[in-house]
């Protein structure tokens, strides 16, 4: 029996972050996540940057590096209510001036506003996004069924009893893995709400069993594992992907399958 509940270094557990808008508070927060080692992707609206020298991208690009780089859209709007052609104009054109930054496919997306329905959903894929995150939180541990519609655990503000949650069951094989936390950096308005998030990251940070990810680090592992070929005994497996691939056969013996690689027991 195969399963795809480890990640890599063999952790059984995944934490990542997720905030929108990209106010000059970012600055901060990324500040505090370098310190602790936890990642995050940030949900930029395109309409700040337009013309923006190659002075203030570099720099936009130095803020970001260690994180991911993610759509939100270029004006912020609702996409349930915009014209397909306005999504599709608002999520092409928010990409192309994010990877003018990034330097990189930007293929992630946070639904601006929670505003999300199936034609929203089928715009932003015919515009190269490949996974999206909702306003919608679970207060659970599990991935998503759909990538497009990603549900959070829980906002940073209602983040501090479920990360004690998260960190009681670390070990457990019952629990789902991943902890998913999102917000605004305005919110942190003064040094008391600054205070918080730091000893929020301080809690989740540095733990044994856990991979520290961002949104878009997560999908792409998750598409490795199920491209990974497997013959009917389960003995040989092939990684087509550009992805180390961990996988748990017979319930407890781990196996790394490497980028490229067929492994044969």
């Amino acid at each position: 029996m195969i399963e795809f509940d480890v990640f890599p270094g063999g952790k059984r557990r995944v934490v990542t972050f997720s905030y929108d808008d990209g106010p000059d508070a970012d600055e901060r927060l990324i500040a505090l996540f370098d310190k602790y080692g936890v990642k995050g992707t940030f949900h930029l609206n395109g309409r700040k940057y337009i013309g923006a020298d190659e002075a203030t991208l570099a720099s936009l690009r130095e803020r970001y590096k260690n994180h991911e780089i993610a759509c939100h859209t270029m004006q912020h709007g609702d996409p349930e209510i915009m014209a397909p052609s306005s999504v599709v104009q608002e999520t092409i054109e928010d990409r192309r001036v994010l990877e003018k930054i990034a330097q990189y496919p930007v293929i992630g997306m946070s639904y601006p506003s929670g505003s999300w329905n199936d034609d929203v959903i089928s715009a932003m894929r015919s515009c190269g996004i490949t996974y999206s995150r909702t306003t919608q939180n679970t207060k659970n541990f599990h991935f998503p069924r759909d990538f497009m519609e990603w549900h959070p655990t829980c906002h940073h503000r209602d983040a501090m009893e479920v990360a004690d949650r998260f960190i009681e069951n670390l070990h457990s094989r019952w629990i789902y893995p991943l902890f998913y936390i999102w917000g605004h950096a305005h919110e942190f308005r003064c040094e008391e709400d600054w205070a918080y998030i730091e000893k929020l990251v301080a809690k989740i940070a540095g733990l044994d069993n856990v991979w520290y990810a961002t949104n878009g680090e997560i999908y792409r592992y998750v598409m490795a594992g199920k491209r990974l070929e497997i013959s009917a005994d389960e003995c040989v497996f092939r990684n087509v992907s550009d992805i180390d691939v961990w996988v748990d056969r017979n319930n407890g013996e781990i196996l790394c399958i490497p980028a490229g690689k067929t492994v044969t027991l």
